[in-house]
């Protein structure tokens, strides 16, 4: 137990039988034909995670189940992708602009080439400094952006209101009684990011391994992703609980 995580049940209920197992290929196969059809398969395997996140909201062992309503699992996945997308608008600013500065600098090498050198060189050291900047803010960004956008995207399902993910007073409260168990959520996925970049190495080392790498890709997209959502609701829940538990007390 770590944080109130049975880590042995989170790692293995996507595959501890061979029911799981059959639904977990199923996702498999859409993040497979998510690399031909664009976004679509792979909004309807977030509707899916959504529904592992209400189990455990609702007091349920997290389990696989099977795969229908799949105008539902639709909206469920673009409401939640649609939270991701606008809790990550300023890292998705923050890597335009540096994109912009790759694209700046050689125009302006062609512009003073023969021009004020001077000139040139305090550009120079001008876009190297809101580039370092923008490295620096890099890391924060993307862990708050670990942190508190799944807490958003939950409470948006518990209440089944895409305005509630943005509704801080609400949810704020239950991140702050329970923010270790979102951290240890971020680690877990992070430890898989990790072990996952291990074995893309070995499978690219000959050309047989790299014409598997789409169906691990695929097989490590859908692990990753019930086991994530699986311990970010985990988290709120607890969270929940505590604040409850402390208004009462109070």
């Amino acid at each position: 137990m770590l944080f109130g995580f049975n880590l042995n049940d989170l790692f293995i209920f996507p595959i501890r039988d061979q029911e799981a197992r059959k639904h977990f290929l199923v996702g498999c196969l859409l993040y497979l034909a998510g690399f031909i059809i664009p976004i679509v398969p792979w909004l309807i395997v977030a509707g899916y995670n959504a529904i592992l996140i209400r189990q455990v909201l609702n007091g349920e062992q997290p389990h696989l189940v099977k795969w229908k309503d799949w105008e539902a699992l639709l909206k469920d996945g673009a409401r939640v992708a649609g939270i991701r997308l606008i809790f990550m608008g300023p890292l998705l600013i923050l890597f335009g602009g540096m994109m912009i500065l790759f694209l700046v600098f050689p125009l302006s090498a062609s512009l003073f080439e023969n021009g004020d050198s001077q000139v040139f060189g305090t550009l120079y050291v001008i876009l190297m400094m809101i580039f370092t900047a923008s490295m620096v803010l890099v890391m924060p960004l993307s862990l708050a952006i670990g942190l508190l956008a799944p807490a958003a995207e939950i409470h948006m399902l518990a209440k089944d209101d895409f305005s509630a993910g943005f509704q801080f007073r609400e949810w704020w409260p239950i991140f702050e009684q329970n923010w270790g168990g979102f951290v240890v959520a971020l680690a877990i996925l992070y430890g898989i990011s990790m072990v996952t970049s291990f074995a893309m190495q070995i499978l690219l080392m000959t050309f047989i391994l790299i014409c598997l790498l789409p169906f691990f890709l695929a097989a490590i997209s859908m692990y990753s992703g019930v086991i994530q959502y699986v311990a970010y609701a985990k988290a709120y829940k607890d969270g929940q609980e505590k604040l409850a538990l402390s208004t009462t007390v109070a």
